[in-house]
């Protein structure tokens, strides 16, 4: 028997883009030059961008049970 374990991609993503944000307030002085920062900022976009993608992609992502169940109750 295989097990397929299913690696949630785009939350370890997310949790990356939130470090790769956070990051100049925590390791830069606060009255550093803006170039540093955009770089944080263009960087940990792209990451949430490829997070939001990730998500997207995986598996369960479009709802629950299919529509043609049998205990579904309609009226």
């Amino acid at each position: 028997m295989k097990s397929t374990k299913v690696r949630p991609w785009g939350a370890v993503i997310s949790m990356i883009a939130a470090a790769v944000f956070a990051a100049p307030t925590l390791v830069l002085p606060a009255d550093s030059p803006v170039g540093p920062k955009l770089v944080f900022i263009v960087v940990g976009s792209v990451l949430l961008a490829t997070a939001i993608v990730a998500t997207r992609a995986e598996s369960g992502s479009r709802g629950g049970q299919p529509q043609d169940a049998e205990d579904d109750v309609t009226p």
